[in-house]
């Protein structure tokens, strides 16, 4: 029995949902594949297949992915869009407030969410890349593992977030760039969606 990644078919779900929105139309199983770095496509076929099976989402008659209609998309909450955050060495972050967003509640979830421009490219290895829009649930706490937007002496970066016993590790997910060590971090909030800029 082959083994199933949870959190992977987790992402494989707001990857579709997020691109969906975005983009108006499913993305192809090859797009999947390389930007949730899938081993092969028919890898991306059995958590698709696993994803319906679950009533996640569906196929048309043409085999493209849909959302499943069980998702209501007339429930919305409002979203700030308040700058630029790195995804490389940490720079100043200013709050400044460039627009208000409408955001479906089926995908997003409730609560208070806040946009952010992303810049630079250490967090590609899970598919935010530069220019990016990124969707933060605010939260002062995180789970080992979770991607958060971290405030270290007035700069804010984009990392993934671990705390070990005497310190916390904000570690990028690409191998060109090292840990961020500290023992003083504010967690400004949870990075749960990432929208691609065309």
């Amino acid at each position: 029995m082959k083994i199933i990644n949870e959190t992977l078919l987790d992402k494989l779900l707001s990857y579709i949902k997020t691109y969906q929105m975005k983009n108006g139309r499913s993305p192809s199983y090859r797009n999947i594949m390389n930007q949730l770095n899938f081993s092969s496509l028919s890898m991306v076929c059995r958590y698709i297949e696993i994803l319906g099976q679950r009533g996640e989402l569906q196929k048309d008659s043409l085999g493209s992915i849909e959302i499943s209609s069980n998702l209501n998309c007339t429930d919305t909450i409002i979203a700030p869009i308040v700058g630029t955050v790195t995804c490389g060495k940490p720079i100043y972050a200013q709050e400044n407030i460039e627009g208000m967003y409408t955001l479906p509640s089926a995908i997003f979830g409730k609560g208070e969410l806040f946009l952010l421009h992303a810049e630079g490219d250490s967090m590609e290895g899970v598919g935010i890349k530069s220019g990016d829009i990124l969707a933060v649930r605010k939260s002062d706490y995180a789970e080992n593992g979770q991607i958060v937007v971290a405030l270290i002496d007035d700069s804010a970066t984009v990392k993934t977030f671990y705390k070990k016993k005497d310190h916390i590790v904000l570690h990028p997910e690409n191998s060109r760039y090292d840990d961020i060590i500290t023992k003083d971090v504010k967690i400004l909030g949870i990075v749960e969606h990432y929208i691609h800029k065309l």
